[in-house]
């Protein structure tokens, strides 16, 4: 409620700020200048018609793309579609002629002096003569740190903090995705043979690092790794062979045995799965025939 609130009062700021814009552009350009240059915000007014040009566009856009972009984009206003970020490129050409829906901010990319992209919002006004569009005008905000923080918000929701890996959220978005998908899939189920016994005579730092060991060992052999809690660990792939998947479950077992780690293995793999359910319980059947194996090996050793 309080992201949907501060929302409508940007726009309505904006838009102010947009109406202002075009009643002074009215009477002067320099009375423009005065209003907009100590503004943080991009604010533009760019001719469609009779010209294809920049009537305006305040020197916050050098804070943000480099020295000189202002003057560059007045000298030639196609550099700006040379610098919008290819995926955004069919989104400029659509503002500027009247193919968008003026109603909703606009999200683009933009190349700096440097080569680094950074995002902005825009909210656009379209002006027309009659019932052709002759220019656009807008105001455009740099919101790359609000931006970096969603997305670092949304990785922080899908991925263990300890261990960097998929967390359960992540592991049942994936299976939703396949569901009613007729691919091959192959699930590995990793348990942990020493966690308690590591947390009882070590304490929980030693555990934590075991758990950290265990992760990088099973994405050095496939990204696709999940912490499901505690000390399971399951990797997902799906679009693969039996045979690559048998050596993927090889694989795994080597990279365990090179990190020195004990732990349960258990795999399926299906053709054309139907039911994941039963694949992962058929996965999880075989990681306790292991589990009970190596228990039956310790004993005999000893």
């Amino acid at each position: 409620m309080i992201e949907l609130w501060g929302g409508i009062v940007i726009g309505i700021s904006l838009t102010f700020i947009v109406y202002k814009i075009r009643d002074q552009a009215k009477h002067s350009d320099e009375t423009l200048s005065r209003f907009t240059d100590q503004m943080k915000d991009v604010i533009y007014i760019f001719d469609v018609k009779p010209v294809f040009r920049f009537r305006y566009i305040s020197p916050s856009l050098d804070d943000y793309l480099g020295e000189g972009t202002v003057s560059q984009n007045y000298d030639d206003p196609y550099d700006c579609f040379r610098r919008i970020h290819p995926d955004d490129y069919e989104l400029l050409v659509n503002k500027v002629t009247g193919h968008v829906n003026y109603d909703e901010p606009i999200l683009q990319r933009w190349r700096t002096n440097d080569g680094r992209y950074l995002t902005f919002e825009e909210y656009t006004t379209p002006i027309y003569e009659g019932d052709e569009l002759v220019a656009v005008q807008g105001v455009i905000r740099n919101v790359e740190a609000a931006v970096a923080e969603r997305e670092a918000l949304v990785y922080e929701s899908r991925h263990d903090s300890l261990t960097g890996v998929w967390n359960r959220r992540a592991f049942d978005e994936t299976i939703d995705r396949w569901k009613d998908k007729a691919i091959a899939i192959g699930v590995i189920i990793v348990d942990l043979n020493d966690l308690k016994r590591v947390n009882d005579e070590n304490g929980h730092s030693a555990g934590d690092q075991l758990l950290q060991r265990t992760a990088h060992a099973l994405t050095s052999r496939s990204p696709k790794v999940y912490r499901l809690g505690g000390d399971e660990f399951v990797v997902l792939v799906s679009d693969v062979t039996e045979s690559s998947f048998e050596q993927l479950v090889a694989d795994i077992h080597d990279a365990l045995d090179e990190a020195e780690i004990s732990a349960a293995l258990g795999s399926a793999w299906d053709r054309h799965v139907s039911d994941f359910k039963e694949l992962y319980d058929e996965a999880d059947r075989m990681m306790y025939v292991h589990k009970h194996r190596l228990k039956q090996d310790t004993s005999l050793v000893h």
